[in-house]
């Protein structure tokens, strides 16, 4: 039996369209894109966990060993700012900003290659990158208020009145103003990245995101969140690497073609 052009007749084969049985349709295999995802998240808790540790280990050495020296005298006086003690803390933090913006930046990465084959994603790229925004803001901000600050000390010294020559407001205020408005920005992105990392266990069925995702908020558990979701990543990838190439899915009925005429 023979069918005219388009009259419901059998579509012509064709190379690029996978075989399955009778009754369920083919599934496109996105493993590419699932590790691709999965190993830059990997990544990303990775260096979030080094960034936690570093940032718990380094102030702990440097408290012990002495290099931090009081900048106020206990009992009056003129104020005097250890330099050397603000540089250590400015450094410190600024090393954590880094190590935080490279491991926000991976979550990006991630959930791009994975938006590539689920549109739940289609957003969470873009708040990882509002969090990395946030965060620079933040820092120049901080970086603007301690400036107008020790200005402040250094120049008031053992005044009882400060000043107003020693008070940059514009500098002060403009500082305020981005550090509040890094903080909404950065807000708003970390609470959409955890959106992310939860969809992640849905989409991989690993309840370790999703608890990681959770954990990772409260402060003092920060760690083992980020320590759930690196083991995670790597199970769920492990999981796609030993699957087959192709799944199917039942097909949806289609309704019968009008007739010929």
């Amino acid at each position: 039996m023979t069918y005219p052009p388009n009259a419901g007749g059998p579509p012509a084969w064709s190379p690029q369209t996978a075989w399955a049985p009778p009754g369920m349709a083919p599934v496109a295999d996105t493993r590419a894109a699932d590790i691709a995802g999965l190993s830059r998240v990997w990544t990303a808790a990775l260096i979030s966990i080094v960034g936690s540790a570093l940032g718990v280990a380094v102030p702990l050495a440097l408290s012990w060993s002495g290099y931090f020296t009081n900048a106020i005298p206990a009992s009056g006086g003129t104020v005097s700012f250890d330099q050397t003690s603000l540089i250590a803390v400015l450094g410190t933090a600024m090393v954590g900003l880094l190590i935080s913006i490279i491991s926000f930046w991976f979550y990006r990465d991630g959930f791009l290659a994975i938006r590539a084959v689920d549109s739940r994603f289609s957003t969470t790229p873009t708040f990882a990158l509002l969090v990395i925004v946030g965060l620079v803001m933040v820092a120049i901000g901080l970086v603007l208020v301690l400036e107008g600050f020790v200005q402040l000390l250094s120049c008031a010294g053992s005044a009882t009145v400060i000043p107003a020559s020693c008070i940059n407001v514009g500098a002060l205020l403009g500082g305020v103003a981005l550090l509040l408005l890094g903080l909404i920005i950065l807000l708003v992105g970390y609470i959409g990245t955890l959106i992310g990392i939860w969809r992640l266990g849905t989409r991989y069925n690993e309840t370790l995101f999703k608890v990681g995702a959770i954990l990772i908020i409260i402060p003092f558990l920060s760690i083992i969140g980020q320590i759930l979701i690196l083991v995670g990543a790597s199970g769920a990838r492990r999981r796609i690497q030993q699957t087959p190439a192709y799944g199917w899915t039942p097909s949806v009925p289609q309704p019968p073609p009008p007739p010929y005429r």
